[in-house]
């Protein structure tokens, strides 16, 4: 079979993660307008804790059946894949089971000691039973990513999305009117219902596909040798993961906290954490949909030119993803910037959350730089690193939010936002600048793109502003103004000679044995 490749790859993944993402955010305005900011605050500290459970139970999992499947192919070893697999899909199976044993059976302590909300344990028991069927489908997920047929997981992904916004829909006017115990229930039962039907999806995929036996079976690696490999990669990821679950449940649980100390009411604080969590972090973020998928290819291609010892390549496409990722984190903060208060009026009503769309967008090109590079390190074997760097954002995020926020209220959370993030940002890229030769081109990767798109932004800033009448539909000049910054930005970029055919080239190889 013809496989994909990194250019179609990255393309596949990029639209399933748009179209995915797409899909969240319907689900997420349809929520927020159910159950109001309260409910999506007390919804989300539910999901922190069910995600971080998910975390332990298959964190790395992916990465690691990716990067080590990708190997094997390499070599042209059908019968390490095979092994591979098997281990991975018996140490899925064990730590998922135990985890959801125990997140079902201590719900009410968690729900009362931890989060400090008895109100999030029946959602938690029931989110708490998806977990062995998202952790196995991760690992066949993994699979696909290493074989490059993105579409299998990409369309997983895609029809899981489209089933939970149905389910959530049905189930929240089902169950969801008033009580917020039984609306986070309600949700809770749509995304289960939407992760065993992504299993079954992916398992007959699986299970059906052609190259599992077509591979030349070549040598058996062993069942030690595979699981002393596993050990050594999924490690540093494993405990990466783990601490970034247990600081984000400790974060969240701190932060409306810290809002009480601010001076607001407990209703106060936690619809104030639901609108930042809940309703402007998933506009914020949506176009990290198209660095996620791009990290998701890049980590196997890169352990595959490692393990063929192709140098240039892994410079070469560090290099001009870092580029083109820049390109997109400067037009996504002009947008939101220059219309991030339409935005929030627009999806929520609230201008409240347009205003915290533009504050904190801030951020973005700091965050897409460390999660692109994160899938960069990882291919390079660095999981050390990530590891270290995860910690020290980790207790200083912690202790910011500890002493900052009862201080500075909302503005002390957008502070420490922004001062974490161009801090794990800068110790990624110099850990990059240290194992790889790629040469940082400052003027074409930022300056360029940094001007292109203010200019841009300003332009259709001023156009919607003084060109379209006052009483233009809100929809019309977000539209508008997106479409001319856009258009501007291409132009600037062009002029510029900023992205070339040379720049997209690198993306478009295909190896015969990949």
């Amino acid at each position: 079979m013809k496989k994909q490749g990194l250019a179609l790859s990255a393309f596949i993944s990029t639209l399933g993660s748009v179209i995915t993402k797409a899909l969240g955010i319907v689900s997420t305005i349809y929520i927020s307008n159910a159950i109001g900011p309260e409910g999506v605050g007390l919804y989300h500290l539910t999901t922190t804790v069910y995600m971080m459970a998910y975390m332990i139970a298959s964190a790395g999992m992916s990465t690691s059946v990716s990067k080590m499947v990708a190997e094997e192919i390499g070599h042209n070893n059908g019968k390490g894949i095979k092994k591979i697999m098997n281990v991975f899909f018996a140490i899925s199976i064990i730590a998922s089971i135990l985890i959801t044993s125990g997140i079902f059976t201590f719900a009410d302590v968690i729900g009362a000691k931890v989060v400090n909300d008895s109100r999030t344990v029946l959602g938690l028991r029931v989110l708490s039973l998806s977990i062995p069927f998202m952790t196995v489908s991760c690992c066949i997920k993994g699979y696909f990513y290493a074989v490059k047929k993105m579409i299998k997981p990409v369309s997983s992904d895609v029809m899981e999305q489209i089933v939970k916004v149905i389910l959530v829909i049905v189930f929240l006017r089902t169950w969801g009117g008033g009580d917020l115990i039984y609306a986070c229930a309600a949700i809770g039962l749509g995304i289960t219902l939407g992760e065993v039907f992504s299993f079954s999806y992916m398992l007959i995929l699986y299970l059906t596909d052609p190259d599992r036996r077509a591979r030349r079976e070549h040598k058996d690696i062993g069942t030690t040798n595979v699981l002393t490999n596993i050990i050594k990669l999924l490690l540093p990821i494993t405990l990466t993961a783990y601490i970034s679950s247990m600081i984000t449940l400790l974060q969240n649980i701190l932060i409306p906290v810290g809002f009480r100390k601010s001076g607001l009411t407990a209703m106060e604080s936690m619809s104030m954490y639901g609108m930042i969590q809940g309703m402007v972090f998933p506009i914020l973020f949506f176009p990290v949909a198209l660095l996620t998928a791009c990290s998701t290819v890049l980590t196997p291609e890169i352990a595959r030119a490692q393990a063929r010892n192709i140098r240039g390549r892994v410079e070469s496409l560090s290099g001009r993803t870092i580029h083109l990722i820049m390109v997109l984190a400067m037009i996504v903060v002009s947008i939101f910037l220059n219309f991030g208060r339409e935005f929030g009026v627009l999806i929520y009503h609230n201008s409240q959350v347009g205003q915290l769309l533009q504050l904190l967008v801030i951020v973005t090109p700091f965050m897409y730089i460390e999660i692109v590079i994160d899938g960069i390190l990882k291919g390079l074997g660095e999981q050390n690193s990530c590891l270290i760097y995860r910690i020290i954002e980790s207790v200083l995020s912690i202790g910011l939010i500890y002493f900052l926020i009862p201080i500075k209220g909302v503005e002390g959370f957008i502070v420490l936002n922004i001062g974490i993030s161009i801090l794990t940002a800068t110790l990624k890229v110099r850990r990059l600048i240290a194992v790889t030769d790629i040469k940082i081109q400052l003027i074409k990767w930022f300056v360029h793109p940094a001007l292109a798109a203010t200019a841009a932004g300003m332009t259709a800033k001023v156009i919607v502003l003084y060109l379209l009448p006052q009483t233009a539909a809100l929809g019309l000049q977000i539209t508008l103004g997106i479409g001319i910054t856009l258009c501007i930005y291409y132009i600037a970029l062009t002029l510029l000679e900023n992205v070339t055919k040379e720049d997209l080239a690198v993306l478009d190889i295909r190896g015969k044995n990949c």
